[in-house]
């Protein structure tokens, strides 16, 4: 930040001589520029608009007035801009300040900022909000009202009498279509009386918002200071709206005071994606102290890490821990993936209303499958590790249940609470001595138990109830230094009725001391010890892409391949999932190679791969033409597929010839911009090394007058360089 304020200071000095008409030195070129009333001096020279720090949302405003109908940049200087109404940004434009440790903005009296039109971007400051009156409560400091937002770079707060810092809101008064396409990136919501980001629907029509993308996001301790009301979440994904096509990627919630990642119950929610998120310490308000009433909502309790019921949430190697009930709550149509729970409950003692489970799914038999887990570990949970119940059409692959204290003896609880878990398939791998029962199976039909058990309490594995029909538990160890070799440590209670419980090679391996309880890193892929349960991934190549986008021949090109599994198994870990790309079946230069790539990748899942060595390098050197590029997933055959003949994309590639250097092109992207002013600039001042490319004058240097032309060829004022 400070190398880049220099620069726009120096330029801002030539500005004011009139050597350089320009207003700033930044990666986006401002049309008009707005200082704050404790701006530098330098800052309030070169700004259009200065504020007096008493209603400074008058002059924001009045400079996005100024924009151009097509739009345009609005920068906000460093500063503390005090405003008191609302900010309206005009369709196509941006607000962007110099960061957001630099740019503070402090709505006061309903002051807010409302994005009511399309295509308006919000960059690089900070908002806060407070002593908003009971009109404007159930908005946000930042309220999205329109579709083609994009929400960059942005961290606030707000006290409790607003209802979020962020909300996306579907509000047909204002804007009527489908609210779409809407991003934030680098977002945070911290130290908040109300919600981090909200989404939320007004009326009874059009209620879906789709196709909302977070990534780098975080909601820290909404909730902390004050509450808006007793619900407060991180992130609300769904609470009146629908939801359809929602992706988040390496987003965080933390210490809020109810549930971190939250869907209500009622929206309908599809195609839902989240990926490497973390939510630990939720949950931070007390357990009921009564029992659950549907009428008295003292008694409701989320607590949760992620809350998704009856949704289509789909769950790539997220991570719970610490959270007060549940880890993950996923009910009708969740899928989990490489998820990590640990330490839920922590720190609660009192179980009389409420009791922790890691992973918990009840009721979930609507959808088929209902449940889907695949390498999913539960780790110390204070209560059940498992949870699964009034469930019909489960398939839990590869989970680790590691040491869990358990409830009433029990570390897991498969139908144990209402009698049903119909249909389902468990593979389990269960550690510990603190329950006397790791594996509780109570009132199952139809559903077949193998792994391990690793335990020295006498009945590590119980099945029973009078319900009990048609369960099977094969291929089954139970490592054990006092249950006697050769019985089969699994305990048939005579509830069960004759015939219904089935053991094969199921065995107790003795030995002389406990196993010692594993411990995996956090996050962590569980790499299966047994044979991998029935059906196989099927690889398929989705994407190819290419840089440069637009090579010219002799350009270097690096290739990258999109690959899903579209199979319904996960890919092993450890293997190889390697592609070859070749050009015109190798008429057109050597292939290269992708081969580092040993994740595990489920169901539905996909990842980018990107060359990495080759017959002549790891890149391509591009030959004058069309060409065609074939990308052929498992190209040697490592991993076993249900489909060997689906593993090849093709896609033309159009290579132009080489195009003579652009006078004034300084960073080599084919055309004289803002950064090429801002490179000459550095260049003058002498923080970079000169090149010849900069000097245009021909006066054997790189100096002031060499940015003054760029700058007035960009700015139209001279036709050529």
């Amino acid at each position: 930040m400070r190398d880049r304020r220099t620069t726009k200071l120096l330029i801002a000095v030539f500005l004011i001589v009139g050597l350089v008409p320009i207003v700033g030195a930044l990666e986006t070129t401002p049309d008009v520029v707005v200082a704050a009333s404790d701006s530098s001096a330098a800052d309030k020279a070169a700004a259009d608009y200065v504020c007096d720090g008493v209603n400074d949302h008058v002059e924001i405003q009045a400079a996005l007035n100024a924009l151009p109908s097509s739009g345009g940049v609005v920068l906000l200087s460093s500063g503390t801009y005090n405003c008191a109404g609302i900010i309206a940004p005009k369709a196509g434009s941006t607000l962007m300040g110099e960061g957001e440790s630099e740019t503070f903005l402090k709505f006061t009296r309903d002051g807010r900022i409302n994005v009511d039109r399309e295509h308006v971007t919000l960059d690089g400051f900070h908002v806060a909000g407070s002593g908003y009156s009971s009109g404007v409560k159930w908005l946000g400091v930042i309220t999205v009202r329109a579709s083609h937002a994009a929400v960059h770079n942005l961290t606030g707060t707000a006290d409790a009498s607003i209802q979020a810092v962020f909300l996306l809101i579907h509000d047909p008064a204002v804007y009527a279509p489908t609210l779409e396409d809407i991003e934030f990136v680098n977002c945070k919501a911290v130290d908040t009386g109300t919600y981090g980001f909200l989404h939320n629907a007004w009326g009874s029509s059009n209620k879906v918002i789709k196709d909302v993308r977070y990534e780098n996001c975080a909601a820290i301790n909404c909730g902390k200071y004050g509450q808006f009301n007793p619900w407060i979440t991180g992130f609300d994904f769904a609470e009146l709206n629908d939801i359809e096509g929602l992706r988040v990627t390496n987003c965080l919630a933390e210490g809020n005071l109810e549930s971190g990642f939250h869907f209500e119950f009622d929206p309908k929610v599809t195609d839902a994606v989240l990926e490497n998120c973390v939510s630990r310490n939720n949950g931070q308000k007390p357990f009921p102290s009564r029992a659950y009433n549907p009428n008295d909502m003292s008694t409701h309790y989320f607590g949760c890490g992620y809350y998704a019921p009856n949704a289509d949430v789909t769950f790539l190697n997220c991570t719970a821990e610490g959270n007060s009930m549940n880890g993950f709550y996923t009910t009708n149509g969740g899928k989990l993936y490489n998820c990590v729970e640990k330490n839920t409950g922590i720190g609660r003692t009192d179980f009389s209303y409420r009791v922790p489970a890691g992973y918990y799914s009840v009721p979930t038999r609507s959808a088929n499958p209902s449940l889907v887990m695949e390498n999913c570990t539960s780790i110390t949970s204070n209560g059940y590790g498992l949870q699964v119940d009034l469930a019909n059409n489960v398939k839990i692959r590869n989970f680790y249940l590691i040491d869990p204290v358990g409830y009433n003896g029990k570390g897991s609880s498969l139908g144990g609470t209402n009698g049903q878990f119909d249909n389902a398939e468990v593979s389990i791998y269960a550690s510990g001595n603190r329950v006397e029962t790791l594996v509780w199976a109570k009132e199952n039909e139809n559903t077949v138990f193998s792994g391990q058990i690793v335990s020295d309490a006498a009945k590590p594995f119980v099945i029973e109830g009078y319900g009990t029909r048609n369960v099977l538990v094969k291929d089954m160890e139970i490592i054990s230094k006092t249950l006697p070799a050769g019985s089969s440590g699994v305990t048939v209670v005579g509830t069960v009725p004759a015939g219904q419980a089935t053991l094969q090679n199921v065995r107790v391996t003795p030995t002389g001391s406990p196993v010692p309880t594993p411990t995996p890193t956090v996050p962590v892929t569980p790499v299966p010890t047994t044979p991998a349960p029935s059906g196989k991934p099927d690889l398929v190549v989705t994407d190819i892409s290419w840089t440069p986008a637009n090579p010219a021949s002799g350009d270097a090109v690096t290739l990258k391949a999109t690959v899903k599994n579209q199979g319904d198994a996960a890919t092993p870990a450890g293997a190889k999932h390697g592609v070859l790309f070749t050009f015109d079946d190798g008429a057109a230069g050597s292939g290269v190679w992708s081969d580092t790539y040993t994740r595990s990748i489920a169901p539905g899942a996909w990842v980018t791969l990107t060359a990495n060595g080759g017959s002549a390098g790891a890149t391509w050197k591009a030959a004058l033409g069309t060409h065609t590029v074939k990308a052929t997933v498992d190209d040697v055959n490592r991993i076993a597929e249900s489909d060997e003949k689906n593993n090849v994309m093709s896609k033309k590639i159009v290579v132009g010839a080489q195009q003579a250097p652009v006078k004034g092109d300084l960073n080599g992207d084919g055309s004289v911009d803002w950064a090429d002013v801002i490179i000459a600039a550095d260049m003058a001042q002498g923080k970079t090394d000169p090149s010849a490319a900069a000097d245009l004058d021909g006066d054997g240097t790189a100096g002031w007058k060499d940015v003054a032309l760029l700058a007035d060829f960009f700015f139209g004022r001279v036709s050529s360089l």
